[in-house]
């Protein structure tokens, strides 16, 4: 994690695979999202409650240390992100 300010860069790494906060949850939860981080406050707490809103309730695989669920997210996102134009609006429609 990063700070300065506010909370910035969030990353998980599970041996050699990583992913960022961002990625994470839209391949789990999609694009319609649900997560409460990133947020956009002023005032910094709110998106350390943010950020643990969404551990407890969607990161559950990064917090037990389940390593083929991380990597099979990890996989996801990384097909979400290589997708361009109408493919990407197509899925995240889906």
């Amino acid at each position: 994690m990063h700070f300065r300010y506010s909370l910035g860069l969030v990353t998980y790494h599970f041996g050699q695979a990583s992913i960022s906060h961002e990625a994470l949850m839209k391949a789990i939860l999609g694009s319609n999202g649900g997560n409460k981080y990133p947020c956009f406050s002023d005032d910094p707490a709110d998106c350390f409650q943010g950020l643990a809103y969404d551990l407890e309730n969607f990161a559950q695989i990064f917090l037990s240390g389940d390593s083929s669920e991380f990597n099979r997210y990890v996989a996801v996102a990384k097909k979400q992100s290589s997708s361009t134009g109408f493919a990407r609006l197509v899925e995240s429609e889906s």
